[in-house]
């Protein structure tokens, strides 16, 4: 059996009947079955939430706290192979190539520092190997690093890097071979209240591609920093002027794939009219189960948004 498509076909029957290909697929349920559960038969509204209920009971190791704090939990032999595989068939394990060959926008998602150097690269060698696009962005925020990623940052000759999108920055410049800016626009000041602050920092390369770096300021400053749903807003009303028709191809990495790529469809294809396609770069190291069945979890989640967004 072909592995299960992510949805994001126009309309919302088409997106409706992708989503529930995926949550009813033979490896979700041979991964539900594994741990006790019988994935139901029923509209995809009523087996989303159930395997959002079941993975919280089963797969959800956070507990509603950051990737860095989830609890670690390991599995035999048996047991990690099935969730690999699963995960593998479900398009979180092994980097997938873009559908189409050019697109209008290619859009990097910012992470961690190393995600930030990683992702810029991929998307320098999709674009280096034949894809094509005119248009490259790098997002992030003015989230502070942390202590092991100002390490990392060290390590690489980064060590100026205070910002997530300072990561954004170095990973642009040296995946494109850019140097400094030709234009930089900003606004807030990043140290003194880094909810507020935003930045569009922009390269015109020899090939004529455009890059950019750009952080988005948050929606509602009083409470938190920007988002990823904040950024994207940004990015496709500020930057991008996203219009109907245009191609994004959304870059990350390959374990956030499917849950990237449902808030991806809803946050540019529902409102814009535009055409998503999401890749993953490579892991430095093989992901562990419990890693995969938490992201398992935020796919179910995240397509669960989407469905009730149509």
């Amino acid at each position: 059996m072909p592995n299960p498509p992510l949805p994001g076909r126009a309309g919302a029957d088409g997106v409706r009947a992708e989503a529930l290909a995926w949550a009813t697929s033979a490896p979700l349920r041979r991964l539900a079955a594994a741990f006790g559960g019988m994935v139901p038969r029923g509209p995809v509204t009523e087996v989303l939430a159930w395997l959002d209920g079941f993975s919280a009971a089963h797969w959800d190791f956070r507990g509603g706290g950051e990737r860095s704090h989830a609890v670690r939990r390991s599995f035999d032999p048996a047991t990690s192979a099935l969730i690999t595989s699963s995960a593998d068939a479900l398009g979180l394990v092994r980097p997938a190539p873009p559908r189409l060959d050019s697109y209008t926008h290619v859009l990097v998602l910012g992470g961690l520092f190393a995600a930030c150097l990683d992702r810029t690269a991929h998307a320098a060698a999709l674009l280096a190997s034949g894809t094509s696009s005119p248009s490259v962005t790098a997002v992030g925020g003015f989230r502070p690093l942390m202590p092991a990623e100002l390490a990392e940052a060290s390590s690489v000759d980064a060590g100026d890097c205070v910002f997530e999108v300072e990561a954004m920055t170095v990973g642009a410049r040296r995946a494109f071979g850019a140097g400094e800016p030709s234009t930089v626009d900003a606004g807030g000041d990043p140290s003194a209240d880094p909810h507020r602050a935003w930045r569009v920092e922009t390269h015109h390369l020899p090939d004529t591609t455009v890059l950019r770096v750009v952080a988005a300021p948050s929606s509602a400053p009083a409470k938190r920093r920007a988002n990823t749903p904040d950024t994207c807003r940004f990015w496709a009303d500020q930057v991008a002027k996203l219009g109907a028709g245009d191609r994004v191809l959304v870059v990350t990495s390959a374990i956030y794939v499917p849950f990237q790529h449902c808030d991806a469809v809803a946050a540019f294809t529902l409102p814009y009219g535009a055409v998503v396609d999401t890749v993953g770069s490579a892991p430095r190291t093989p992901p562990d189960a419990d890693r995969l069945l938490q992201e398992i979890r935020s796919a179910i989640r995240s397509m669960r948004r989407l469905v009730a967004a149509l």
